[in-house]
């Protein structure tokens, strides 16, 4: 549907619902024994990998930081995907087991097949822990050239699904009725305003006197698969922004910056189709700008193009875990 752009090394996400299968662990937040798990611990967007020095400063370990920390994508400055460190397994104790996301490398001669598994809530929950597990050194080298993007999409996958879990045991009543006349459920947790609402628009923020935080859901009629170029949908988002909002300065309003050409791919979330725009924003008649990331999606009983989109305004400060929550805001809507 939509015409693309290639950012880096940017990896399209297909789905958002997945699961981590763990068959000697249950994912309801108790071990097998029955007792508690503690919360995750460790910064947003920080990954923990446990590995010897040694293949950590060679060609495995390079392999994993340049998934790992490559840049975000559609930023006004560059930020990598996720922070990393390193440990080696004597390091690796209760502290580090509450990690919120673990990468454990395992080399042993006894070990047939090279794999890779996924578990989730092993030592602490919400938690994913991601085992590699290889007979030597050239295997784990192989292993991770073929394995490094399903690793980074889990990561990607999980940690959106938890931000989406807790914001939906947080959900803003108000904004759901509003976002509900769009025909979607829209994961907004509370402390979001309602800045402006009616039938074909409505604007939720959380705001500061230095910062902005936005959502956006907007619907307009289909007419037909050339509505959902990239062209098209930004030439549409543009003709909302002009109209709903409106800067403090006389004739200004916010639009598509033209320096930075927006990101285009084609998505499917359980089941649905839909096109993810990543790119930049700027206000027309004055200094403000920042990166944002929609959703576009045809309601096909009511033939509509329904779209969510989430922008910041953080001016020289870091954006990517601000975008991070956005886009797992974006990442949940769904037709009701």
């Amino acid at each position: 549907m939509a015409s693309y752009t290639k950012y880096f090394y940017f990896i399209i996400i297909l789905f958002i619902s997945y699961s981590c299968n763990n068959p000697n662990q249950p994912t309801g937040g108790s071990n097998s024994t029955g007792i508690l798990l503690p919360s995750i611990s460790g910064s947003a967007g920080e990954v923990l990998i446990v590995m010897d020095n040694e293949n950590w400063k060679g060609k495995a370990g390079n392999i994993l930081r340049e998934s790992l920390e490559q840049q975000f994508p559609a930023l006004p400055q560059p930020e990598p995907l996720f922070d990393v460190v390193h440990i080696t397994q004597g390091a690796f104790d209760n502290l580090f087991q509450h990690h919120r996301s673990i990468i454990v490398v395992n080399l042993s001669k006894e070990i047939s097949k090279a794999k890779v598994g996924y578990f989730e809530n092993v030592w602490a929950k919400p938690q994913i822990m991601i085992k590699i597990e290889a007979k030597d050194s050239y295997e784990l080298d192989s292993l991770l050239i073929e394995e490094k993007d399903n690793i980074l999409f889990n990561i990607q996958s999980y940690d959106r699904k938890r931000m989406i879990s807790l914001f939906n045991d947080s959900k803003d009543q108000g904004i759901k009725a509003e976002v509900s006349k769009f025909n979607i459920s829209l994961a907004v947790p509370r402390g979001y305003s309602i800045d402006f609402s009616n039938d074909e628009f409505a604007s939720f923020s959380i705001e500061t006197s230095k910062t902005s935080q936005v959502i956006f859901v907007y619907q307009y009629p289909y007419h037909g698969s050339k509505d959902f170029l990239t062209e098209n949908l930004i030439l549409k988002r543009n003709e909302f922004l002009k109209k709903y909002t409106v800067g403090t300065r006389v004739g200004s309003y916010l639009t598509t910056a033209e320096l930075f050409p927006p990101l285009a791919y084609d998505i499917k979330k359980n089941g649905q189709e839909m096109v993810e725009i990543r790119g930049l924003w700027e206000l027309v008649n004055g200094y403000m700008g920042g990166p944002f990331i929609l959703h576009a999606a045809l309601d096909q009983k009511r033939n509509m193009i329904v779209v969510v989109e989430g922008y910041v305004y953080n001016p020289n400060n870091k954006k990517r875990n601000t975008m991070r929550h956005l886009e797992s805001i974006v990442y949940s809507m769904e037709f009701l």
